[in-house]
């Protein structure tokens, strides 16, 4: 329920202030980016899953410190699956993160 509430308000700051866009934009780029060195998805046909992390990264664009803030539904397949979610996120590195360090990167699966 949190991590609709976490989502539902980027969609309306989205919509209310420009610079939350490419906010949005540059959440939706790695997400997307590091699902694509996820292999785990293969697996997860009608599975929905929501992951909320904070990471935090180098100047050239590699993940420094990742850390799991949410995961719905709460189960043990839940939590293993955001786990494996962030392995991903550092081995797909570097990213263009547009000079941002730090930042909540909200995944919903299916993308």
């Amino acid at each position: 329920m949190i991590m609709r509430r976490i989502l539902a308000g980027l969609v309306l700051t989205a919509n209310l202030v420009p610079a939350a866009v490419a906010e949005v934009d540059l959440n939706r780029y790695i997400a997307e980016r590091a699902a694509s060195c996820w292999a785990t998805p293969t697996a997860m046909r009608g599975i929905k899953l929501d992951i909320a992390l904070e990471v935090r990264f180098t100047r050239e664009g590699h993940v420094d410190l990742v850390q799991i803030a949410d995961y719905v539904p709460e189960s043990e397949t839940a939590r293993v699956l955001a786990i494996d979610f962030a392995e991903a996120l550092k081995r797909c590195g570097p990213y263009a993160t547009e000079g941002m360090r730090e930042m909540n990167l909200n995944v919903s699966w299916p993308m």
